[in-house]
């Protein structure tokens, strides 16, 4: 018997930040103040992100997060998403696809190839390269 998946949409190499030196914080206001919420940021391509984080999101919305990425390179900044999907993914966890917005778009280059990758797009560290 063989499985079908179905046909990946996605137009831009998605990388697994899961084991990498990232951090993600969903930026909310509320009464012109606003609050970090610390995230767990699943996945990155040029054009969106998946994560993990504590509230819910609605499907449409437009969230603000600090992305800051360290190994394998070295990159940072505010970025803009609407979500396409949220759906929790236990009583306390919600997964959320977001794509990013014209102007958050580049952090990564849409053909950008991180070196010593493995095949499931995790950080290859015993390639013995450094991205200092």
């Amino acid at each position: 018997m063989t499985s079908t998946r179905p046909q990946e949409r996605r137009r831009f190499r998605r990388f697994n930040m899961a084991t990498r030196d990232c951090r993600l914080a969903l930026m909310r206001g509320q009464d012109g103040e606003r609050e970090r919420e610390n995230c767990i940021l699943v996945d990155l391509s040029y054009s969106g992100l998946r994560f993990q984080g504590v509230s819910p999101n609605d499907q449409g919305e437009v969230l603000e997060f600090w992305l800051s990425i360290v190994s394998p390179l070295k990159r940072a900044g505010f970025i803009r998403g609407r979500v396409c999907w949220a759906r929790p993914t236990d009583s306390q966890w919600y997964d959320c696809g977001v794509e990013l917005l014209g102007e958050s778009k580049g952090l990564l280059g849409p053909d950008e190839e991180w070196p010593s990758m493995t095949d499931d797009g995790t950080w290859d560290p015993a390639a013995g390269q450094s991205y200092n």
